[in-house]
C-alpha cells in the first residue's frame, strides 16, 4: 500500500498544471515537477540537490526579516502562504509568479520540510496593466493632449490652448522653469492644422549669437569657419510646421533683429546668402522671465515683443495647482513601471501627504524627479512608494496642506473608511481618494478588493 502510494503521490504532484517542488528541513530540492523544468528552464537533474536559494525569487532575497518570516515556510513560527514574485530562469530573464509553500511536519509535529508551487502570471500582470492603463486614462477627465490636471487654472488653459490652436497666431508661453511649457507647445501643434508636419524645438540660451543664427537660419559654406556645407536652417526645416523658441528672452539683440524680419515677410535669409528664402512656420516662443519687463529695460525689443505675443498662455506653478499633485503621480507611477519593469499601484497615505506639502519651486520636473527616484530604491518585490523612497530632502517635512485627508477617523475599518470618503465627495473619485491621501488609481483598487462599487 505505501509503494502504491508514493507512486500516486508522485503522479499527482506531476499531473497539476502548476510547477511544484519540495525542499526537505535543510533547504535541499528534493523533487521537481516537468512543469517546473518548463516554467525555469531548469532539469530536474539540474536542480535537484541544490538548494532553494539557487532558484533566484525576489522575495527570497528580501533583507527584511519580518518578509521572510512571513512567507518561509523553513523557518519557525511560519506555516508558508501565497505571495506575489519573481523567478529567474535558466537565461536570466524573470518571470512574474504566484508563489504558494507549505510547511509539511511529521506525526509527532516535528518540520521535515515543505511543498511549494509557482503559477506563471505573466499574461494575468499584463492584462493588469492594461487595466490599470485604461483606468489611469478614463480617471484623468483632466486631460489635454500630454497635459494632466483637473484644476481650474488647468481647465483655464486647456479652453486657451483648444482656441489658440486653431489659428497660425505666434504664441509666448510664460512659466517658471519645469512647469512644462515644452508641453504646452507640443499640445498646441498637435491640436493645430500643422499637426501632420514638424515640431522643432530650439533652445535659445544653449548658442552663442552666430551658432544659434546658423541654426536658426542655416548657412552658405564658407559662411564661418567650419561651414564645409550649405546647411538649410531650422526654419526651413520645419517649413509647414511649427518651431518651439524656448527661453527666447535669451536671445541676443542682433539675432532679435532677423527673427523679426521672419515674422514680418515671412523669409529667411542664411548666413553668408544675400539671397531670401520663404518659409511658412508657425513660432511659439517660451520664457520664464517676464518679457514686459525686459522691455522696459532696453533687453528685449518692444516691436519682436509684440510680434511674438499675439497670444500669451500663462502656465501655472505646480504650487498653484497642488490638487493635481494625485493624478501627475498616477500619470508618473504608469510611466516609470513601464520604464523599470516594476508594478508599483501607488504610493502610501504618508508619501501623498508629503509631496502635496512639498513647495515644489522646480514644478512638475521636480516632482518628476522625486518619483523616479522612489522607483529607483524601492525594491521590486514592494507595490506602494512609501515616504522613505523619497529624496533627502522629503526627511524633514512634517507640514500637512492636504488637511482633508484627516477628515476621516482613522479608528474606521478600512471599508467603512472608504465609504465615508466617497460619501463626503459626493461620489467624486478624485475627491475621495484626496481625502484618504492616496491615488485614484489606489482608490478603484482598494475598492475593487473591498467588494465596492
Amino acid at each position: 500500500m505505501d509503494k502504491i502510494n508514493k507512486h500516486f503521490h508522485k503522479a499527482l504532484l506531476e499531473a497539476i498544471p502548476c510547477s511544484v517542488f519540495v525542499v526537505n528541513r535543510d533547504r535541499e530540492i528534493v523533487f521537481w515537477n516537468n512543469s517546473a523544468q518548463q516554467l525555469t528552464q531548469y532539469s530536474a537533474e539540474e536542480i535537484v540537490g541544490k538548494s532553494c536559494d539557487s532558484l533566484r525569487m525576489n522575495i527570497c532575497a528580501s533583507r527584511d526579516p519580518s518578509i521572510k518570516q512571513t512567507i518561509c515556510p523553513l523557518l519557525d513560527n511560519c506555516e508558508g502562504g501565497e505571495v506575489e514574485c519573481e523567478i529567474k530562469r535558466k537565461d536570466g530573464s524573470t518571470v512574474p509568479v504566484i508563489r504558494r509553500a507549505r510547511a509539511v511536519f511529521d506525526d509527532d509535529g516535528k518540520l521535515i520540510g515543505a511543498i511549494e508551487s509557482l503559477v506563471d502570471i505573466s499574461l494575468i500582470k499584463k492584462a493588469r496593466s492594461e487595466i490599470r492603463t485604461l483606468q489611469h486614462e478614463i480617471a484623468h477627465v483632466g486631460k489635454f493632449g500630454a497635459l494632466i490636471g483637473s484644476s481650474q487654472a488647468m481647465r483655464k488653459l486647456y479652453d486657451l490652448i483648444s482656441i489658440v490652436a486653431k489659428t497660425d497666431a505666434s504664441v509666448v508661453i510664460q512659466g517658471e522653469t519645469g512647469t512644462g511649457k515644452e508641453v504646452v507647445a507640443k499640445t498646441i501643434h498637435a491640436e493645430s492644422g500643422r499637426s501632420d508636419e514638424m515640431f522643432l524645438a530650439v533652445n535659445c540660451g544653449a548658442l552663442t549669437e552666430s551658432l544659434l543664427e546658423a541654426e536658426l537660419f542655416g548657412h552658405k559654406k564658407g559662411a564661418f569657419t567650419g561651414a564645409i556645407e550649405d546647411r538649410r536652417g531650422c526654419f526651413e526645416t520645419a517649413s509647414g510646421g511649427t518651431i518651439f523658441l524656448d527661453e527666447i528672452a535669451e536671445m541676443p539683440m542682433a539675432s532679435q533683429v532677423k527673427l523679426l524680419r521672419v515674422l514680418q515677410e515671412s523669409q529667411v535669409t542664411p548666413v553668408g546668402d544675400s539671397l531670401p528664402r520663404d518659409v511658412d512656420v508657425r513660432i511659439i516662443a517660451a520664457t520664464n522671465r517676464n518679457l514686459a519687463q525686459m522691455v522696459q529695460q532696453g533687453k528685449f525689443r518692444e516691436d519682436l515683443y509684440y510680434r511674438l505675443r499675439i497670444v500669451e498662455l500663462a502656465v501655472p506653478s505646480l504650487r498653484d495647482r497642488k490638487e493635481d499633485i494625485p493624478d501627475l503621480v498616477s500619470h508618473f507611477i504608469n510611466q516609470f513601471n513601464q520604464k523599470y519593469k516594476k508594478n508599483i499601484e501607488g504610493c502610501s497615505a504618508e508619501n501623498l501627504e508629503s509631496l502635496i506639502s512639498h513647495e515644489w519651486f522646480g514644478n512638475i520636473r521636480e516632482l518628476k524627479h522625486a518619483i523616479e527616484h522612489a522607483f529607483v530604491v524601492t525594491p521590486a518585490s514592494e507595490r506602494i512608494l512609501t515616504k522613505e523612497s523619497l529624496p533627502a530632502e522629503f526627511a524633514s517635512n512634517k507640514t500637512l496642506l492636504n488637511p482633508a485627508a484627516t477628515h476621516i477617523p482613522l479608528q474606521l475599518d478600512e471599508k467603512e473608511a472608504v465609504t465615508q470618503a466617497i460619501k463626503k465627495a459626493g461620489g467624486n473619485k478624485s475627491q475621495a481618494a484626496r481625502i484618504l491621501g492616496i491615488t485614484r488609481a489606489g482608490l478603484y483598487k482598494k475598492m475593487k478588493r473591498l467588494g465596492l462599487k
